[in-house]
Formats: structure tokens, sequence, C-alpha cells
């Protein structure tokens, strides 16, 4: 009897011939449409369009603001024409600090008869006694007994702090704070009208 050798050849049972037979016989895929793949592109980039619009609207009227500087009553740390981003969030949790560049609405306050905003320095916090005297403020805080001097290093060098005649006539040179009251002041203190002339500025109002 002949011998033969080995050639090399996988066996093949039946389950993976089935399988390759079932493969042979799908037919072949075909292109997607032009037009169909063409408005699938347009669809994705309306919807990365729309959530880009989206959250920039919800960054505008819930976390930043851009403010546009009008006049001189904050120099020299701002000057008019700057522009000026400011966050939100403090409003949100009424976390407000000493020294604090806020925007204020001055609309029905005394002494103030614009549209726009103002734009001032946080100077005395609810329940504390803020007193103008000899050019200087005097802050006295709330349980404290005696008035301490602010330093304002934030002022440009021979800054003086004084308040006119209606202020002096309504108090705002020695007064005391409520609850929900803020006294602002800008930094270019000889023409800047603000606390001073106006009175103070309720929580809701920045």
């Amino acid at each position: 009897m002949k011998k033969t050798g080995n050639v090399g050849v996988n066996n093949v049972d039946d389950k993976d011939k089935n399988n390759a037979r079932d493969w042979e016989m799908l037919p072949p895929k075909e292109d997607e449409p032009v037009g169909k793949a063409v408005a699938k592109e347009v669809l994705s980039w309306v919807k990365t369009i729309a959530i880009g619009v989206i959250i920039g609207v919800l960054v505008v009227v819930f976390i930043v603001q851009r403010d546009n500087v009008y006049g001189d009553s904050m120099f020299s740390t701002l000057k008019s024409g700057d522009v000026v981003f400011t966050e939100k969030v403090s409003t949100y949790f009424n976390n407000f600090d000493r020294g604090d560049i806020v925007i204020l609405d001055g609309s029905d306050m005394e002494g103030y008869d614009h549209e726009e905003y103002l734009i001032k320095r946080i100077i005395g916090l609810p329940g504390e006694t803020v007193k103008i005297e000899d050019g200087k403020v005097f802050i006295k805080k709330v349980g404290a007994s005696d008035f301490v001097e602010l330093k304002e290093d934030y002022l440009d060098p021979g800054t003086t702090t004084t308040v006119m005649a209606h202020g002096l006539m309504e108090g705002y040179d020695c007064f005391v704070l409520g609850d929900d009251e803020y006294y602002c002041m800008g930094d270019n203190r000889g023409g800047s009208n603000d606390s001073r002339r106006m009175g103070p500025f309720k929580k809701e109002k920045i």
C-alpha cells in the first residue's frame, strides 16, 4: 500500500462549515446614500452648536456678567472704557467681603437718576458702623466698642475721603448699617457718587 504524507490542511467541523456558508451568502453592504450622510453630519453640527449656545446663555445669566466702565469714579483702579467680567455666584450665597468691587443697581435711590449700573467697592458690611472723619474711613465691627481705621492700599497716595453737605445732613458720615445693607464707595473719592450721598445699598441692589 502506498503511504501518503501530511499536507497541512486544517480540519473544519460541520458547525464551522455552516458559519462559513452563511457568511458567504450575506449580500454585499450597500453604500449609505450621500444625502442621508450629509443630513446626519449637519444634524450633529446643529446639536453641538445648540449645546454650546445653551451653555453660553447659562454662563451669562447665572455665572459671569460682562460690563463696560463709563466714568472715572473708580479711577485709578478702573478707567473709563475698561471692560470687566463680574462673577454672579456670590450673589446667590450673599458672599460679599470688604474690598470687593461690585456692580450696583442705583435705580430709585436718592441722588441717582441714571439707567446705568454703578461700579463701586464695598467698604462697610451689614451691622457695622462706618465713620468718615479727618479724611479717613473708620469701621466699628459688630460687637466691637471702638472704631478702627480702614487701611485702603488700593487708593492712590494722598487720597482723602470726605462727605458733602447733603450726606452730612443725612448722617452718612457716621452710619450704622442694617442687616442687609452695604456701604459702598468709589476709589476716586473726589469724583464718585456713592453711599456718602446715596446712602447704603441693600443686598438686593448688588
